[in-house]
């Protein structure tokens, strides 16, 4: 596979160096702007050459949010398989997803977020584990640097993925931090709760960062994972049962690069992509439902709508409704008052609200041309051919 890769930071670079020492049938075909250590690579002028280079079987995305957002929306509107540094834009701005998410309509992209840990051997231990036990109980606990920055907006994202992958869908979460505010800084609290009344919780403090600790009790005893959350060291999956035994599992060579390259070709091949699109979106969605619940205090509800273009026409018609239904409102007073003030040329405006309600229900009939969403696999079945 020829990847392209977009960006030129620390975690594009960990990109381009892994991609190198894969596989040969992975290879870093071009850069934008390029890498000190890939002199071969000629660097491109802008975004539109680099997406033009022939040869070029998926895109890695990433540098700052306005490349990586455009480069995303690109990319996925050329029919690019594409792998996205998440999240894709500045903060928690899910926007560059949903441009996606419609334009996968027409060009049938492929798109990823980089959301490896989910693809982990160990967290395939303790999915089985609380699939087959779901009244356990779950726990995230991750350590950060204080130079993090916002927690919502720089390490929920990515963290909330591993609950979300165990819980499915999340119907309600509550949250505080510290300081007050919806940017706390030192610490994050946030439980949640799924499907069934399952719940879960997800730590995140400052400090002297350590290994994160994924932990999950169960009525036979526990599963602890630990693990270094950019997978730069080896992690370990600790089995504990009620008697005091013990196990441990070591993991020391799993590449998170190798294994979203994996995810990618599999998703080319026919599979079903994972981490997908969608999952990526949740993501931010729970991130600004967060911000909420840390701005008025209190649980939010979820409730989830699927992108699709019915959506969004209803969205769009339900706007030019209101705006055709204010215009009338504010011209009729105009129109009646035109000849009491000396105006008479006014009255005609009443006349232009009559057609204008006219076109506004013939293009109702849009609706007809609309292309209906693929039917999502069946979750059982899906589950029970991987």
């Amino acid at each position: 596979m020829n990847v392209l890769i977009l960006g030129d930071g620390p975690e594009e670079r960990a990109w381009a160096l892994a991609v190198a020492g894969l596989d040969p049938q992975h290879r870093v075909w071009a850069a934008y702007p390029g890498f000190a250590e890939f002199p071969e690579l000629a660097g491109h002028a802008d975004l539109d050459e680099a997406l033009a280079t022939a040869g070029i079987d998926a895109v890695v995305v990433g540098g700052p949010p306005a490349l990586r957002s455009e480069g995303l929306r690109r990319s996925a509107a050329a029919g690019l398989p594409t792998v996205c540094l998440h999240p894709p834009g500045d903060g928690i701005d899910v926007d560059a997803y949903y441009q996606v998410a419609l334009s996968r309509l027409e060009t049938g992209a492929i798109v990823l977020p980089y959301l490896p840990a989910r693809l982990h051997p160990a967290f395939h231990v303790i999915e089985a584990a609380v699939k087959a036990n779901p009244g356990a109980s779950i726990r995230l606990e991750l350590v950060v640097n204080p130079d993090a920055g916002s927690l919502v907006e720089a390490v929920f994202p990515s963290a909330v993925d591993l609950l979300r992958a165990l819980l499915g869908e999340v119907e309600a979460l509550s949250a505080n931090g510290d300081p007050l505010g919806v940017r706390p800084t030192s610490r994050l609290l946030v439980p949640l709760r799924g499907p069934g009344g399952r719940a879960a919780e997800l730590r995140i403090e400052t400090g002297h960062a350590r290994s994160a600790r994924l932990a999950v009790g169960l009525p036979q005893g526990s599963l602890v994972w630990e693990f270094d959350p950019g997978f730069r060291q080896p992690s370990r999956l600790f089995r504990r049962d009620h008697d005091g035994g013990e196990t441990v599992e070591t993991y020391d060579d799993w590449d998170p690069h190798a294994a979203m390259l994996d995810a990618l070709t599999s998703a080319v091949a026919g599979a079903e992509p994972s981490p997908g699109l969608i999952d990526g979106t949740r993501t931010l969605e729970l991130a600004s439902a967060v911000v909420r619940s840390l701005k008025r205090g209190r649980t939010i509800d979820l409730h989830y709508e699927e992108i699709s273009e019915e959506g969004s026409f209803k969205s769009v018609m339900t706007s030019m409704g209101c705006l055709v239904l204010m215009g009338s409102l504010f011209s009729l007073p105009i129109a009646l008052a035109g000849p009491a003030i000396g105006m008479p040329w006014l009255i005609y405006l009443a006349y232009l609200i009559p057609p204008a309600l006219v076109v506004f229900l013939l293009m109702q009939c849009l609706k007809l041309v609309l292309r209906k969403p693929a039917p999502e696999p069946d979750s059982d079945a899906e589950g029970a051919r991987r």
